[in-house]
């Protein structure tokens, strides 16, 4: 892995052995640790250096810019099990340059940067030392023709491969972005729009022997446009993305995806009488992905329109309509979109999809709205015709409460398909409330929901969540707890739940002392993407099983800080989580536990500091031993306006 090279590398120390992270020579011993009194002297003159004030304009011409940041020499170490020893001196920082040429909306710009940066002094999530720069600019701000260029680069800094429900695994790479925005905006013309975006990144997952890629662009355009009283738009949008999949996650190897994607269309709206309005819409879109040997392509068109009028104050209608010529590519395009792939159909089995809905709705008081509805929703997928007719109706309540505010909304729905047995009636309830009671601040939500329809009219789905807080104040010391949970399956589908539920509690005393402690769990099935395992947007046999993976773990942690004088600063944290991952015939048993600390104290305008990270985390599947790596800082750093 890349690593940017050390602003400040003393002669025959080990970090010149170690610039841009060059493994050391094979039979080479460990790192050279500096002496003591080496490092005392190079220090003490870093903080002369930091001491001589610096401030100053610039202007060139009509080119103005403004330049500030923070200067950081300081002595850091990394060390860990399957990591060579490295203890350098090195200056640090970070800095932000601002300006502009002739006026701020004619051009500006800004450029942001860090050099050096770990999590053990600094909040640029790296347990190593990390550099990096943010870049943007804005031309003609002030004209009909705007445009913008952002890129930005990290190297060496921590990212995550993520698992729902719980603590992330932590990895370790270079990034990069580039994005390119223009527009124009001319009285009485239509307008037009365009954006690029591109970027890439490669990670090394910490505890196991390969690495990750992702790559990825995409092209988009606009336009706009009103006649006569009507509204015109369009659009056009081209992309694809590559990841790299470490093995670890998926089993088998490093795991290649691949996808393309395209869409167009267009949309018109025009006024109704009867404070009424009506649209209507055209997409095509297509894609082409291939995922651990599943090759997927196809297109899609969308065909929709809607209307409503109000004919008096508290009633309205609204209708719509809707219809697609591949429902089975509408589904494939939701898993392809989340990172994955799925079989596209075989050709000689179309799908295509219907939806007719009308509703009414009335509303008694500005408290309280009503509304019914029927649908009509035909569809033909793998194969065979399916249709169903369903009845609704939902009630909304909005009501003060015991000093505080309801919401409370309930509906039901009489689902008639055209093949007896498939019957159903579908109903959800949806409540929160929020008060103040004996000083405390406390609020609620529930939702839970029992055969509620899908994109497909053969799966209905059911769940429930719930989330509370309360918190209360006894002068400076004060309390927080919180709590929520969720379970979502498929109605009459085996093995289709995800749940997850998650706590945790804060108590302080002012700035004096603040403790925190979290508990989280999750279960369930999930995609296997080039960012992490996401819950499956649709259900087997939609997705095939052996696309999907297991999970399941529980993650914890806890953390205290403290301030106890205006020029001190401590915090600490600890998180730890055990995890489990099933793909295919491969089954790892994970492990992640972080610990961080950081000291920090202000002396006039100088920061002295102090901290220390470690990381230990591991894969059975990997078939290595769990990696640790620890990282330690100690400096000083100060704050300059240098022009």
């Amino acid at each position: 892995m890349d690593r940017v090279v050390n602003a400040l590398i003393l002669p025959g120390s080990a970090a010149e052995c170690k610039s841009n992270a060059m493994p050391f020579p094979r039979g080479s011993q460990e790192a050279t640790v500096l002496p003591v009194g080496r490092i005392s002297a190079v220090f003490m003159a870093g903080v002369l250096l930091l001491a001589i004030p610096v401030a100053g304009q610039a202007r060139l011409g009509e080119l103005s810019t403004s330049m500030s940041g923070t200067v950081a020499p300081g002595y850091s170490a990394t060390f860990g099990n399957q990591t060579p020893s490295t203890h350098s001196w090195a200056l640090g920082g970070s800095g932000n340059l601002t300006g502009s040429y002739h006026s701020p909306n004619f051009l500006s710009f800004d450029l942001g940067y860090y050099l050096n940066q770990s999590r053990a002094n600094s909040n640029f999530q790296s347990i190593s030392n990390a550099s990096g720069l943010d870049a943007s600019t804005s031309i003609f701000g002030g004209s009909h023709f705007p445009g913008s260029i952002s890129f930005s680069k990290a190297y060496n800094s921590d990212g995550n491969f993520a698992i729902p429900g719980v603590a992330d695994y932590v990895t370790h790479g270079n990034s990069d972005t580039v994005g390119i925005n223009w527009s124009e905006n001319l009285p009485d013309a239509p307008s037009f729009s365009a954006g690029f975006q591109a970027g890439s990144s490669q990670y090394s997952v910490y505890g196991a022997n390969d690495q990750g890629k992702n790559r990825f662009h995409s092209i988009n355009l606009h336009s706009g446009y009103r006649l006569v009283g009507f509204t015109f738009g369009g659009f056009y949008s081209n992309g694809a993305s590559q990841s790299d999949i470490p093995q670890v996650i998926t089993g088998g190897g490093i795991s290649r995806t691949h996808t393309t994607d395209g869409s167009y269309g267009f949309n018109l709206a025009h006024i109704l009488p009867l404070r009424g309005s009506i649209s209507a819409g055209f997409n095509r879109s297509n894609w082409n992905s291939n995922y651990l040997g599943f090759q997927s392509n196809g297109t899609v068109d969308l065909i929709s329109a809607a209307a409503s009028v109000h004919p008096v104050n508290r009633f309205s209608l609204s209708g719509s309509a809707s219809y697609s010529d591949n429902l089975s590519g509408q589904i494939i395009q939701q898993v392809v979109t989340s990172g994955a792939a799925v079989i596209t159909p075989a050709s000689s089995q179309t799908s295509s999809s219907l939806d007719l809905l009308g509703s009414a709705g009335y509303t008694p008081s500005d408290n309280m709205q009503a509304t019914v509805s029927i649908e009509r929703r035909s569809q033909t997928f793998l194969g065979a015709d399916y249709g169903v007719t369903s009845y609704g109706g939902s009630w909304t309540y909005v009501h003060k409460l015991f000093a505080g505010n309801l919401n409370s909304s309930v509906s039901a729905t009489a689902n008639r398909a055209d093949k007896n047995g498939q019957d159903s009636l579908g109903f959800s309830a949806a409540e929160s409330y929020a008060t103040r009671i004996a000083g405390w601040n406390l609020s609620g939500s529930f939702n839970y929901a029992q055969n509620v329809q899908t994109l497909l009219v053969t799966y209905m789905n059911s769940f429930y969540n719930y989330s509370g807080s309360a918190r209360h104040n006894w002068g400076r010391m004060f309390l927080g707890l919180s709590g929520s949970a969720a379970h979502t399956a498929i109605t009459d589908q085996p093995d289709t739940s995800n749940g997850s539920q998650s706590y945790s509690t804060t108590l302080g005393f002012g700035s004096i002392l603040t403790g925190s402690g979290s508990y989280s769990h999750a279960t369930g099935q999930a995609l296997v993407t080039g960012s992490g395992l996401v819950v499956p947007p649709v259900p087997p046999p939609v997705v095939p099983p052996t696309l999907l993976s297991l999970f399941g773990g529980t993650s914890y942690s806890f953390s205290a800080s403290s301030t106890p004088t205006k020029h001190l600063i401590f915090n600490a944290s600890w998180a730890r989580s055990h995890s489990n991952t099933a793909a295919g015939d491969v089954f790892s048993a994970n492990q992640n536990e972080q610990f961080t600390t950081l000291l920090q104290y202000q002396y006039r305008k100088l920061n002295f500091t102090s901290g220390y990270a470690r990381l230990e985390q591991g894969f059975s599947g990997s078939g290595s031993p769990p990696q640790t790596v620890s990282s330690y800082f100690i400096g000083a750093s100060r704050w300059f306006k240098f022009f």
